[in-house]
């Protein structure tokens, strides 16, 4: 993974941190001075600040309910961020697998094992994860009679649109009622759901994440985590080791 990146999973610091440390040559791979662009593992030798990174051998995963206004930063100055979920749940440095905005709730994995994040993470693999979402019409759909889902809001929610360069790729949906839906996908572009639908002129009101690479948030709590357990692990560790 990136350089920035894999300095930031290993808690020395954030990513931006990172970032500058870099730009100010205070890094080191291999015995050679590193750049923004070089790609390491836990098998490299990295020197930030005159000090060998380590990172933790004992890896824990966990899920965690997130409510509506929990941000994923990990900025410790604000009050609304994840980080002091993650500084109660446990000594080691957990990072999130992904992100949910703000406004958003549901399943987030939790872990401090930096490449199996980055393989969940990567398109290669393709993980899916499942959302409900519920929608409310613009006036303009009102006005044109088109103030509920039917299967053409399908149809059109898998042609492509371009979000910050990239195109939207096919999905899985199904209908709950009339505002109401289940999503599937394997992208995780920006704001996507949210994106998709104001381009059928709905407005997302509330989006729960459900499930992410075959882990279920089943009857968990809000605010409330839980360790994986069985097979949840293993089927997590057989994706790492494609």
């Amino acid at each position: 993974m990136r350089l920035a990146q894999f300095i930031s999973m290993a808690g020395h610091c954030s990513r931006r941190q990172a970032s500058r440390l870099i730009d100010d040559n205070l890094v080191v791979v291999n015995n050679q001075p590193a750049g923004h662009l070089t790609f390491v593992s836990s098998s490299d030798e990295i020197v930030v600040e005159g000090k060998r990174l380590t990172t933790s051998t004992n890896f824990e995963y966990y899920i965690y309910h997130k409510p509506v206004g929990i941000d994923c930063n990990l900025q410790a100055d604000d009050p609304h961020s994840l980080i002091h979920v993650l500084n109660k749940l446990s000594p080691e440095r957990l990072f999130p697998v992904g992100r949910l905005d703000k406004d958003s709730c549901g399943l987030l994995l939790l872990t401090n094992d930096g490449a199996l994040t980055h393989q969940l993470l990567s398109p290669e693999f393709k993980q899916s994860k499942c959302y409900k979402v519920t929608v409310t019409p613009s006036f303009y759909n009102v006005q044109q009679g088109n103030g509920t889902l039917t299967d053409a809001f399908i149809t059109k929610m898998n042609e492509p649109i371009t979000i910050k360069g990239k195109q939207t790729q096919s999905c899985e949906i199904s209908l709950i009622n009339d505002l109401s839906f289940e999503i599937s996908l394997t992208q995780g572009l920006n704001r996507q759901i949210r994106r998709m639908c104001a381009n059928q002129g709905f407005t997302v009101t509330h989006l729960k994440r459900m499930s992410f690479a075959g882990v279920l948030l089943g009857d968990l709590e809000e605010r409330e985590s839980r360790a994986l357990v069985g097979d949840e692990v293993g089927n997590l560790i057989i994706t790492k080791d494609l």
